[in-house]
């Protein structure tokens, strides 16, 4: 299985939304809001401010913030796809 790997990543201003461009060429955008606020680690990106200091880290492997937290790739897009199939109903 080929690791998914990310091109770039943005949050969307007010949120804690991420849009993440993938190398494959597809964009998603992703809703970290739940993510967030069941981790620990990750609470203190609830500010918004915090939340959108946010870049590609480990060769496209990971996102990350300030404070050394990551979110790997593979685990995003499970996340995706997990939210994408709540949507389709």
């Amino acid at each position: 299985m080929q690791a998914h790997r990310i091109e770039s990543v943005h949050a969307i201003p007010g949120t804690l939304t991420l849009v993440v461009k993938w190398r494959d060429g597809v964009q998603d955008t992703v809703d970290m809001t739940s993510t967030i606020q069941k981790s620990a680690p990750l609470r203190h990106l609830e500010n918004p401010d915090l939340f959108s200091d946010i870049e590609v880290i480990d060769w496209g492997c990971s996102v990350g913030w300030r404070g050394d937290l990551g979110y790997g790739a593979d685990t995003l897009r499970e996340l995706i796809r997990q939210q994408n199939m709540k949507a389709a109903g």
